[in-house]
């Protein structure tokens, strides 16, 4: 890897996703057979950062909601029935460059995106469903993410709280 990625942006049809590899097959088989379709039909938009001319790092989000008694407190609190979210379906990072920041800044985009849209949207939080543990413990380790009462890999930030999360969650790539 030599080039510095990109910052995120929206992904276009053409661009190089194929020989993207994770580690996480399901993610890397959804960004390379799926993102594209699924951002033509508006179920989810997709972000990617580039380097040497290949997506090596994405995250896709899409709305969504949840009843109030499988949300935290915290979040539930002074909402009806339904408690709107927008839905981080999925943050991965290329083999090539993990564990060089690129997650952290993409999870950091993401947020912006959030904050940025509740603005203009009712969304009451950033809901996560962590694929593992290890995923879990990335997205604690940056944020201030809420624990589910039912789910335990399933996370929840408050849009409130995004401006408000310590400087070491926001490492934009510019």
């Amino acid at each position: 890897m030599r080039a510095r990625p990109s910052p995120p942006r929206k992904l276009q049809q053409g661009d190089l996703c194929e020989g993207f590899c994770s580690g996480a097959l399901e993610r890397d088989d959804w960004l390379i057979r799926f993102a594209w379709q699924s951002q033509q039909s508006h179920n989810s938009t997709t972000y990617v950062i580039f380097a040497d001319g290949r997506v090596v790092g994405y995250y896709a989000i899409a709305v969504a909601s949840l009843f109030r008694q499988d949300v935290p407190l915290l979040v539930a609190r002074n909402t009806t029935m339904q408690v709107p979210c927008l839905l981080l379906g999925r943050l991965a990072v290329d083999r090539t460059v993990q564990r060089m920041g690129y997650g952290k800044a993409l999870l950091a985009d993401a947020l912006q995106h959030a904050a940025s849209l509740a603005e203009s949207v009712g969304i009451r939080a950033v809901l996560v469903y962590a694929r593992d543990e290890a995923a879990r413990r990335f997205y604690l380790s940056l944020a201030e993410f809420l624990l589910s009462p039912v789910d335990p890999l399933q996370l929840m930030l408050p849009v409130a709280d995004i401006t408000h999360q310590p400087p070491a969650y926001r490492a934009p790539l510019e």
